[in-house]
């Protein structure tokens, strides 16, 4: 079996990002087309023989601008200083082979790249273990009882109930639409707008709870993106 070459696949990543651009205008230059594109192919008439398929794909979409968002957040923290970057020793499965080892000495890669790169993002599950490993925290109950915002003091659970199972509803359907046929399976456009809506939500108020509450206080030394900014609207 030939060896990964993770190194090549980094450096490839990035040369698909636009250069010195937040990750919040990374996530957002492809995901409102997304929507976009979702809610013109969801308008049309139902006789439409293709609707249903491409319907499907804005699920498949929305999650891997999803997991992109939360690759470029991991790497974003832990570059941004030891605070964050010593947390990664607590990942028992996560190994680094000499030359990833050397490219990250020369600057050829950051630690925090590398990391993003090699975590599993699979589910909220793992993306919920991964942050919470490298904040020092319980990310999801962190997400449950953060006040909504500085203008509604209610925790973040109490307003959105049905969030949490929303977002798990996404992957979920993202990995039968991505990895099955499926052909029985019933595809409800309103449902698909919901779970959709709890993917905009998990991005954006991830991006303004951990900018405000970790970023904010450990400036980013990254010069490829730039800080935390503006919101992301679905």
């Amino acid at each position: 079996m030939t060896k990964r070459n993770y190194i090549d696949e980094i450096l490839d990543r990035k040369d698909r990002l636009m250069k010195r651009s937040s990750r919040e205008e990374q996530f957002s230059r492809r995901v409102h087309p997304l929507v976009k594109g979702f809610r013109a192919v969801k308008s049309l008439d139902k006789s439409v023989d293709y609707r249903t398929e491409w319907l499907k794909y804005g699920v498949v979409g929305y999650v891997a601008c999803i997991e992109g968002y939360f690759r470029l957040l991991i790497a974003d923290l832990i570059d941004s200083g030891f605070a964050f970057s010593g947390n990664i020793a607590n990942f028992k499965d996560l190994k680094f082979d000499v030359d990833s080892v050397l490219a990250i000495h020369s600057r050829k890669i950051t630690l925090g790249e590398m990391v993003a790169h090699l975590v599993p993002l699979n589910n909220f599950q793992e993306i919920a273990k991964n942050l919470s490993v490298i904040l020092g925290l319980d990310f999801i109950k962190y997400l449950k009882e953060h006040p909504l915002s500085q203008w509604n003091p209610e925790p973040f659970e109490k307003v959105f109930p049905k969030f949490f199972s929303g977002i798990e509803e996404l992957f979920r359907l993202r990995h039968v639409y991505a990895h099955e046929l499926a052909p029985r399976q019933r595809v409800s456009p309103a449902r698909i707008d919901r779970c959709i809506g709890a993917g905009a939500m998990f991005v954006t108020l991830t991006e303004e709870y951990v900018s405000t509450d970790f970023l904010s206080k450990t400036p980013t030394k990254r010069k490829t993106r730039k800080g935390a900014g503006s919101d992301e609207k679905k």
